[in-house]
């Protein structure tokens, strides 16, 4: 019986911090994609080139967004 609780504790101890730890993955990954955002941002207002395709328009509307949601976040 002692045996069995044992077991079943482990057991939810494991799946606890599992789900922590998907838990910690997920904000880890949400702070690197904002930091690389902010990165990225803060490099292209220093060398703003105009786009010459569709691909590179694309792009830019990117960099405006993130530049926009960034000046969002600091108010």
């Amino acid at each position: 019986m002692e045996r069995n609780n044992k077991i079943q504790n482990l057991k939810e101890s494991i799946t606890e911090l599992n789900k922590l730890s998907l838990s910690e993955k997920n904000n880890l990954l949400e702070s690197i994609e904002m930091l690389w955002l902010n990165a990225s941002v803060r490099k292209k207002k220093k060398d703003m080139i105009m786009p010459d395709n569709s691909n590179e328009n694309i792009l830019r509307i990117r960099q405006l967004l993130a530049a926009a949601w960034s000046e969002d976040l600091k108010e």
